[in-house]
């Protein structure tokens, strides 16, 4: 169906009163006439479907699409019915499945130029979160102190089909959720800061939080279920399994260039989900805005399942402070962006008449608008333009009322090569699109008047900006060797270690030379220091704890505990420090927090040993690690571990039962062991 009689029949749809005249406006197309004149399958499966059904099903005869009269299986046109249902409902403010193929065929074949668009575009207004400053100070204990009333929103819906993640078992395809980074699930790492941020608020404050986290899923790869499956296995993060809610992200159809829907089978559609774009409207839909209100919550913030960086040191805690503290209706954490990495950019948008709006402008939209994506300065990565991380603050109230303005944000259609499996094993490479709503573009319904001041500034959305390493490094494909690191849990990794490794010179530790990211695919890390978030996640707070020290080259550093005391600390192989009570009590299912928990003391202590076999340790971000020897300190409880002045040399292993503290000296070369009941 041409484009001007697609868009004629859905101004007719959106216009017409109720199923009736809808059904009656199908049954003038011609594709629908052609069906319904002669003796088929189609016509008998229409008798005593509801008027619902039988629109769906003429919509999609109409823009000759998916229907093929010559099928007679009752079951394979009630799954096609089931997924036609799904598509119409979603997208009824634009006309159903007539509107969805009238985006898609508007994108496809026209693209806006600038000039079209009858806009200027600035760069924004930086709140500069990337030192310390005074201003940056106390935006974060805004931040701290915003925590009991900022929920937490995870679009987790996505495809992640450049991942290639697969089950070694079943040989099924996994959603990114799944993806084992350093050692965890990228989701439990999302919940891991999350309750880093409430520890610090417990310490401060004396108060559990329970900050409510609603989870847009979505059936591709069977990503909800494993969502769930992996709440269900940590026990819920010892949580209070009501304070999560989930929605599922719709599945919508995949085209080739030309507008025409993927199959993968007579009436079996290809779907995929329709960009994250769809979290506000379903977040309206399915009740999440009035659930969190109801709670008492206002603002919240929304993070990308897979950047696992995010929560490193205070840019998330900063960037809510400023939202929460001016009230804001929404905001962007921004930082450079690196050239050609698949990110949008922030802008500032002046229209003709006289709004502006802080927005997005998606990576493969730039040719539309006339943007080169090159480097700031030859001789860096950098791109001219700062990134959007699709790390976002909102206020719930204002993004609600948005979405009747702006139910689908920033569609796009993004054609890619890609893989269609068909019913019989084999699969075709053929052109793949859909149509995408941005997540991040629901920032155009807070346009302002522009005031005379200059440079120009929005009162109502803002945007910070921070170091790129502490604030955004993604996992979003599968690393292929001789092809780009960028995106890659190769690289993520890498970044992360970076970043580890410059707070360890912060807190005053020499290292070895920082080395390429060819170099550590090769050799491995130069050195690997992890911590458990609630360490600080302030790295003001973690340069109090750690004090002077060194790691020789390939040495290892992993503290899963929150309270320790090191002091000239001197590292040559391997040493793990695992507390079981990190940062509270299990009670039943309930995780409650407290001060008593367990606590390592090392003071002018040296580790020597074999340490990590990197040669068999790889990939490295699995952290899947071979260790040779290790010293490993295992606190059970509110336990406690002290050494001062003493060399462990290979391989050892002390566990200190709850209750107890264990203090370890060194007299005339040997190590000796005492044992005191801890006081309450």
């Amino acid at each position: 169906m041409a484009e001007k009689d697609l868009e004629h029949l859905r101004r007719q749809f959106l216009t017409a009163e109720g199923l009736h005249q809808r059904i009656a406006l199908l049954d003038r197309e011609p594709n629908v006439q052609k069906l319904l004149s002669t003796p088929n399958f189609f016509r008998v499966f229409l008798q005593g479907l509801t008027q619902e059904c039988e629109c769906a099903l003429k919509q999609c005869a109409a823009i000759g699409q998916a229907i093929d009269p010559t099928i007679s299986s009752a079951e394979r046109w009630r799954e096609l019915l089931h997924s036609l249902l799904a598509i119409d409902h979603f997208y009824r403010e634009i006309g159903g499945i007539i509107g969805y193929q009238a985006e898609v065929v508007r994108l496809l074949e026209k693209q806006e130029s600038v000039s079209a668009m009858n806009a200027t575009f600035h760069s924004p207004v930086f709140e500069d979160i990337s030192k310390e400053t005074g201003d940056v100070l106390h935006s974060i204990e805004d931040g701290v102190e915003a925590l009991e009333f900022v929920a937490e929103v995870y679009p987790l819906g996505g495809a992640a089909d450049r991942l290639h993640l697969i089950d070694e078992k079943t040989g099924q395809e996994l959603p990114a959720a799944k993806l084992q980074f350093a050692g965890r699930t990228l989701l439990e790492t999302l919940i891991r800061d999350l309750q880093a941020r409430e520890w610090l608020y417990f310490r401060r404050f004396g108060r559990q939080l329970q900050t409510p986290i609603a989870i847009m899923t979505s059936k591709e790869k069977g990503n909800h279920e494993h969502v769930l499956k992996i709440c269900e296995e940590h026990h819920w993060f010892g949580r209070p399994k009501e304070t999560f809610r989930f929605f599922n992200q719709p599945l919508v159809p995949t085209v080739d260039e030309k507008g025409n829907w993927h199959t993968t089978g007579p009436l079996k559609l290809f779907l995929k989900p329709g960009g994250h774009g769809a979290i506000w409207k379903l977040a309206r839909d399915e009740g999440i805005f009035e659930w969190l209100q109801t709670l008492g919550y206002k603002k919240a913030l929304v993070r990308q399942i897979n950047n696992p960086i995010a929560g490193l040191d205070y840019g998330l805690i900063s960037f809510i402070g400023i939202g929460y503290k001016r009230d804001m209706s929404f905001g962007f954490a921004s930082c450079c962006r690196m050239v050609k990495s698949a990110e949008g950019m922030i802008v500032l948008v002046e229209k003709e008449n006289g709004q502006i709006a802080l927005t997005n402008i998606e990576y493969c939209d730039f040719a539309k608008f006339g943007i080169e994506d090159k480097p700031l300065n030859p001789d860096q990565p950098y791109s001219r333009f700062t990134s959007n991380t699709n790390l976002l603050f909102i206020d719930l109230q204002e993004v609600e009322k948005a979405v009747e303005s702006h139910p689908f944000p920033g569609l796009l259609m993004n054609l890619r090569p890609g893989t269609l499996p068909q019913e019989s094993g084999a699969r075709k490479e053929v052109s793949l699109a859909r149509l995408e709503s941005t997540m991040q573009n629901i920032a155009d319904a807070f346009s302002e008047p522009k005031e005379s001041t200059s440079p120009l500034k929005t009162k109502k959305t803002f945007a910070t900006y921070n170091v790129r390493h502490k604030t955004i490094s993604v996992a979003k494909k599968a690393f292929r060797p001789g092809h780009s690191y960028l995106e890659t849990p190769e690289r993520c990794f890498y970044d992360l270690l970076f970043a580890n490794r410059e707070l360890l010179t912060e807190c005053g530790f020499l290292l070895p030379h920082e080395i390429s990211i060819e170099e550590y695919l090769e050799k491995g890390p130069s050195l690997l220091f992890l911590y458990h978030p609630a360490l600080g996640p302030l790295y003001s707070i973690i340069r109090k704890k750690l004090r002077k020290g060194a790691l020789a080259k390939g040495s290892e550093l992993l503290l899963e505990i929150a309270d320790v005391d090191f002091e000239n600390v001197s590292i040559d192989g391997s040493l793990q420090v695992l507390a079981e009570r990190t940062i509270g009590i299990q009670k039943g299912d309930l995780l409650e927090y407290t001060d008593r928990v367990g606590r390592c003391v090392l003071r002018n202590t040296t580790v020597k040993n074999s340490g990590i076999d990197w040669a068999k340790s790889s990939p490295f971000w699995k952290m899947d690690l071979h260790r040779k020897e290790s010293l490993v300190i295992e606190l059970k409880g509110w336990s406690e571990f002290i050494a001062e002045g003493c060399q462990f040399d290979g391989p050892h292993h002390f566990v200190v039962e709850d209750g107890v503290r264990l203090t370890v000296r060194q007299k005339e070369g040997k190590l000796h062991l005492t044992t005191e009941t801890k006081q309450v």
